[in-house]
């Protein structure tokens, strides 16, 4: 099991504050039969540019990789990439998909967008490296219109959920629909800590099996192996000094 967006690096924003924090999540993850995961870091384009992002994220790892223990998830390197005026445009936003994918984590604002903004994701997610993956689409939902969602799949954007969404009773029937109409095709933990953000993604893996069979859960993994696949750009240039 893959999971699609957490925070897990220690220091670098409001998720993991330590490698001891760091290391317990990524326990926690094992423990949950999550084999891999994206550290999508929170990044805002008002206050670093995605180098200096970089230097501070290389930063937060190699504190916690001298740490990491046999049996732990793999780790894939990645970002949380704030919307911002102009994304469409930036040469170096492409430098902050998930490691060994074209996948661009993207989290928009709590607000109706503009069709400025939609355009600006269409723009994006057709670059020939680049997959647009919305950032916990839940929070979103009620704020766009059915046009503005049916038109972002039509064009092949990509839609992840945090695991929230079906383990908690008062969202649960809404994701257990979304799903079994094929409209969510990642799952993430966005866990933080141990305390009131904790990694849950065997919760709803286990409701998504007891409410629609098996047969979900093997979608979902067919969708994780499309997600996943491999490109071009190298993991040791990826984590090398800048």
């Amino acid at each position: 099991m893959f999971d699609f967006h957490s925070h897990i690096l220690p220091g670098i924003d409001d998720g993991s504050q330590s490698v001891k924090e760091s290391l317990n999540l990524l326990r926690e993850s094992a423990r949950q039969g999550v084999t891999a995961m994206a550290a999508t870091s929170h990044f805002y384009a008002s206050e670093h540019s995605p180098k200096e992002f970089l230097a501070k994220r290389n930063a937060a790892w190699k504190q916690l990789e001298p740490h990491l223990e046999a049996g732990m998830p793999e780790i894939r390197l990645g970002a949380e990439v704030h919307y911002f005026e102009g994304i469409a445009r930036s040469e170096d936003v492409c430098m902050l998909r998930i490691e060994g994918t074209s996948l661009l984590l993207v989290e928009m604002p709590m607000s109706r967008w503009t069709s400025r903004m939609v355009d600006a994701l269409l723009d994006l997610n057709s670059r020939p490296d680049t997959t647009v993956l919305l950032a916990h689409i839940e929070r979103y939902l009620s704020m766009q219109d059915r046009k503005t969602w049916k038109l972002l799949r039509s064009e092949g954007v990509k839609m992840q959920v945090n695991a929230s969404f079906f383990w908690n009773p008062r969202t649960r029937r809404k994701a257990l629909g979304m799903l079994k109409k094929k409209e969510i095709h990642a799952l993430g933990s966005d866990c933080h800590n141990m305390e009131n953000r904790p990694p849950r993604l065997a919760d709803a893996k286990r409701e998504i099996s007891a409410r629609l069979g098996k047969e979900a859960l093997i979608w979902l993994r067919r969708q994780e192996r499309c997600l996943l696949e491999p490109v071009e750009w190298q993991t040791s240039e990826f984590r090398s000094e800048l």
